[in-house]
């Protein structure tokens, strides 16, 4: 009896909060990343809702620091490239010592011949 009554009063509650269950569509704007989510919430608990809001502009600023990264390694590749295409090793070594990248300052040591001079 006891069990049919818990059964009962857990499927009504289950029932009566349905409707409060909703989706919602979140969309945010960091620089240039628009990110939209669909979520689902329980009720309308402002501080959850503000917390979510939080923890996706974090993901979205994390995705952008690592994107500014790979750009800064690219340029910095570049230039080293483009050093080297000029016959100007030293030059290219400290810059990439400078940014402190070790194994491209060896890369460019190790592919870089002097320039001729005439």
């Amino acid at each position: 009896m006891k069990l049919s009554l818990a059964v009962a009063a857990f499927g009504l509650g289950t029932f009566a909060t349905y409707p409060a269950m909703a989706q919602t569509a979140s969309c945010y704007r960091l620089g240039n990343v628009a990110s939209c989510t669909t979520t689902r919430t329980m009720g309308d608990n402002p501080a959850q809702q503000r917390y979510s809001g939080f923890q996706e502009v974090e993901r979205l600023r994390d995705k952008n620091e690592e994107r500014e990264a790979v750009r800064q390694e690219q340029g910095l590749r570049e230039e080293v490239g483009a050093l080297i295409a000029d016959g100007k090793c030293a030059d290219a070594r400290k810059a990439a010592l400078r940014a402190g990248d070790f194994a491209l300052a060896k890369q460019a040591g190790s592919m870089c011949q002097p320039a001729q001079r005439r």
